[in-house]
């Protein structure tokens, strides 16, 4: 029996993080005959709730971030070793599993902002950890990732070159990441559609679309604005007002993450931008209890949805629904070009003052079309799935 190890995210408050977790279910048992499933999480009283259908063994994380560790990784930070002390029990979770997949979204890349100075700091943490997985003789597949970019500073590339050079997959979301690595020496990597693509909703039943769904995160502030505070939260629910009134059309916000920290929960951030809209009673929040499967109903509620959050997106694209992406990283450039062809339904977050409205009023005039691409498009994308799927499975 193979044990595969799924570890790299904080827990599926993120729903992106719940599809990706699903999709790697999914494919490891298609891969693997009768493999034992083992997903660690640091998240593990909501994560069991959510992920109970699923059969796998859900295992708590828990992190021992004593002063003195702090201190001592803080030191060795400056000294660009590549191994700090670990904080979590590490040999433990190796005696669990033979192979580790390193599940998440942007975990192997740096920010944009950090990649613009002259040097940088760049360890990472999961590098580390998988590195020593290696060593002791496991292997490690990155799944469901946007890997990269690391920037012009040489040791960061070399460091990330030299460590993922050793894995024994990188299965990429989107051809950004893949041409990215591939550029930069690194061979093996491979396209696999984002596992948010295979959660599809089983019940068929049709709604009357009445709303536009919008998802905005903190983080998407933060791009946009340079900051997270009031008057940046107000000029979000102005854009809102104008498109209910220009449109005359009413709006469901939907949460796509759920965070105990506030400049990274969405469902805190929405109700802020309702508070301070002339337009309340055309707006209302999605009952997002249910995650990532849940949330499909009510985005089938929706004409269309506009999101900053990626996997927001692809959840109304499953269901033949369009979707506009507010883009603030290369995966969602990625994934818009992979599911339309082109970034016609791509609205960096720095134009969404300018461009948002026009870009929604121009996808109602053509929503019954791109409803019919995107079913073709969910088809091909199917097809492609059990293909490279194949050639993993011929592969192990």
């Amino acid at each position: 029996m193979k044990r595969i190890g799924l570890y790299g995210i904080g827990g599926v408050y993120n729903f992106g993080c719940e599809a990706i977790v699903r999709g790697a279910v999914s494919s490891i048992r298609k891969i693997y005959s009768n493999p034992k499933i083992i997903y660690f999480t640091y998240n593990y009283e909501f994560d069991i709730k959510v992920l109970k259908d699923l059969d796998i063994d859900i295992i708590n994380i828990k992190k021992d971030i004593s002063v003195f560790k702090r201190i001592i990784n803080k030191i060795i930070s400056y000294t660009n070793l590549e191994r700090h002390i670990m904080y979590v029990d590490y040999n433990n979770m190796m005696s669990m599993i033979d192979e580790i997949w390193s599940i998440g979204g942007d975990i192997y890349t740096i920010p944009e902002v950090k990649r613009k100075k002259k040097k940088y700091q760049y360890y990472n943490s999961l590098v580390d950890f998988c590195d020593r997985a290696i060593n002791d003789g496991k292997t490690v597949v990155v799944y469901g990732a946007s890997v990269g970019p690391f920037g012009n500073y040489k040791p960061a590339t070399d460091y990330y070159v030299k460590n993922l050079s050793k894995y024994k997959r990188i299965l990429c979301r989107e051809y950004t990441s893949l041409n990215y690595l591939n550029s930069i020496g690194l061979t093996n990597c491979s396209f696999f559609p984002d596992p948010a693509f295979q959660i599809k909703d089983s019940n068929q039943q049709c709604y009357d679309p009445q709303y536009i769904g919008l998802n905005f995160s903190p983080l998407s502030l933060n791009e946009i604005y340079g900051n997270y505070n009031d008057d940046n939260i107000k000029r979000i629910s102005r854009i809102v007002d104008e498109i209910i009134e220009k449109l005359n059309v009413r709006v469901l916000f939907i949460p796509h993450v759920i965070s105990k920290y506030e400049n990274d929960n969405d469902l805190s951030f929405q109700r802020k931008i309702i508070k301070f809209m002339r337009n309340k009673d055309k707006a209302i929040i999605a009952n997002y209890q249910e995650g990532f499967l849940g949330l499909k109903e009510q985005i089938k509620k929706c004409r269309l949805i506009a999101s900053a959050r990626m996997h927001c997106a692809i959840n109304a694209i499953d269901e033949n629904i369009p979707a506009i992406f507010l883009s603030y990283s290369q995966k969602s450039i990625g994934i818009c070009e992979y599911v339309y062809g082109n970034k016609k339904w791509l609205i960096p977050l720095s134009d969404v003052n300018n461009k948002l409205l026009q870009v929604i009023s121009e996808m109602l005039n053509e929503r019954d079309s791109i409803s019919e691409r995107l079913a073709i498009r969910n088809r091909e994308i199917q097809l492609e799935y059990e293909k490279l799927l194949l050639e993993l499975c011929d592969g192990d």
